[in-house]
């Protein structure tokens, strides 16, 4: 029909330039249409079809065509042929409007549809994902680190995002160099290469750089390059990857928030535990409990809801260790359990101490006590430490314990060693449900509260030197403020040994609770 009607207006109508304007402006109609409707759509859960782009684009050059055309006009005699030739085109462009796929757009999937593996996008990952989203599709951001714990799905989760950037058209390519703990940056610049198809015309590392970092600045199109579960620093650019370039971006995982500052970066976004219920749900899915041939009873329900509690929240484990359940009695799971509560840890206790203060007295003392009574005890005994990073060592034992103890003495937020062990041990007290008990030795638990006296000091110092709404400054303000609301206990005057050995008998009314001893889970 629409060719029939083609033909015919181009036999009644002359072939003017006047002719050509009238049938262009149907056109531009038709596409203020398409563009109105493709603006109001929800580009979050909405993706335009490929006819539709195609035919914007195909009908604004059409159009500037028509302009240029005009243009010349106004300086010389223009081709009745041209002519003709041009309002055909134009006529057929309006021709294919009535042919676009509608409605124009299509809904996005689910984050699972984008992924190889079996992914279960709850809301905790549905939000990290929107977030990434919003990071990698920014102009100002092109280095992105996302950090979570061992085992939480960083890598599943990045994977899927990789495509669905991918099916968004925000990047056209997505690269995964291999990353090990001692980076290798020949191996890297060869896997780069290999999916860039391209070949080294010098051997060394520098002009290898050069060669990859040449080849993506004069690309017609967008990569993204993920460096995964890095532990080491090194330089994309020491690679070729540019880190400030409009056609690639960056995004790395790493398993800590310091191990963030490894990579210089835009912007960090983290992966939390699956909530209680979220773990649950992944549970049940892998255990198979609530299949249709497994009915089980009261009391296995009661235990494998304990089982999912000490999973804590990390998709890996969960998935593990409930495929490994899966149809087994009621007595295998109650191993599991047993086996999960006390192979979790390294460390029954964890000191944090201002060394200057106490190391040589009451912390010391304490140290003695616990060991003796029977508690594998961590003490840091490097002694004074220089610089303002904590070591990764120590951050590891943190993890790796029960319990912390925080001896806050008089210059305990002098320290920016001290102020970070905080911030971890709080975060574990979170995300990790470990018990955190803080002793105010000699200060006032109001004092850190308020930051007043030596705390008031240290803190306006560090402000000083960090800046005073910097955000490793506002996260000590932060740990201070919450330790100094824990329940715990206050020394100011008496016999220490007595007020030790009060310490060391509330944590033998817990020592099932800080137990680590190690089996291996059943299979």
């Amino acid at each position: 029909m629409f060719n029939i009607l083609l033909d015919g207006l181009a036999n009644m109508l002359a072939t003017t330039l006047k002719d050509v304007q009238k049938e262009k402006n149907i056109l531009v109609s038709f596409r203020n249409v398409v563009r109105v409707k493709v603006e109001a759509i929800d580009h979050e859960t909405e993706r335009i079809n490929d006819d539709v782009f195609e035919w914007l684009n195909e009908t604004q050059i059409i159009i500037q065509e028509v302009k240029n055309q005009t243009a010349q006009a106004r300086k010389r005699h223009v081709d009745q042929n041209e002519i003709r030739k041009l309002r055909t085109e134009v006529m057929d462009q309006t021709v294919k409007y009535f042919y676009l796929h509608r409605p124009y757009l299509t809904r996005i999937p689910s984050l699972e549809h984008f992924s190889s593996e079996n992914f279960v996008c709850f809301n905790s990952r549905e939000k990290v994902s929107d977030q990434l989203l919003v990071a990698l599709k920014d102009d100002n951001c092109y280095v992105i680190g996302l950090y979570g714990m061992h085992g939480s799905g960083k890598t599943t989760l990045v994977r899927a995002m990789a495509e669905k950037v991918k099916y968004l058209r925000i990047f056209h390519e997505v690269f995964y160099p291999k990353v090990t703990q001692n980076p290798n940056i020949t191996k890297m610049q060869d896997e780069i290469a290999d999916s860039l198809n391209m070949k080294f015309d010098k051997n060394s590392e520098s002009g290898r750089a050069k060669g990859i970092f040449s080849t993506i600045e004069s690309m017609n199109r967008q990569i993204l390059v993920i460096f995964d579960d890095v532990r080491a620093k090194f330089n994309p650019e020491d690679i070729g990857i540019p880190c400030n370039s409009n056609h690639c971006k960056i995004l790395f995982t790493t398993c800590c928030r310091k191990d963030c500052d490894l990579m210089y970066r835009q912007k960090d976004i983290q992966l939390d535990p699956l909530s209680i219920e979220e773990s649950w749900t992944l549970f049940q899915k892998h255990s198979g409990i609530h299949g249709e041939d497994y009915s089980p009873s009261f009391d296995l329900l009661n235990v494998a809801r304990e089982v999912a509690s000490e999973c804590e929240g990390l998709p890996r484990t969960i998935k593990d260790v409930g495929s490994s359940l899966t149809s087994k009695p009621i007595e295998e799971w109650k191993t599991t359990l047993d086996s999960l509560k006390h192979s979790m840890a390294e460390w029954q206790i964890f000191l944090s101490f201002r060394g200057e203060d106490t190391r040589n007295s009451f912390t010391g003392f304490l140290y003695q006590a616990l060991s003796q009574g029977g508690f594998k005890t961590f003490l840091d005994h490097g002694g004074l430490h220089t610089g303002d990073q904590i070591s990764p060592s120590i951050l590891n034992a943190i993890e790796a314990s029960r319990l912390s103890i925080i001896i806050l003495s008089k210059n305990y937020a002098n320290s920016s060693w001290c102020l970070e062990e905080l911030v971890k041990i709080m975060e574990c007290m979170k995300l990790k449900n470990q018990l955190v008990w803080p002793i105010f030795y000699k200060v006032k638990p109001s004092d850190i509260r308020h930051l007043r006296n030596s705390y008031g000091r240290d803190m306006a110092r560090h402000e000083n030197n960090f800046e005073i709404n910097s955000e490793r400054v506002q996260k000590w303000r932060k740990a201070l403020f919450e330790v100094s609301n824990l329940s715990g206990k206050v020394y100011t005057t008496g016999y220490e040994y007595e007020f030790i050995q009060k310490i060391v008998e509330d944590a033998n009314c817990i020592r099932s609770r800080l137990q680590i001893r190690r089996t291996e889970i059943r299979t």
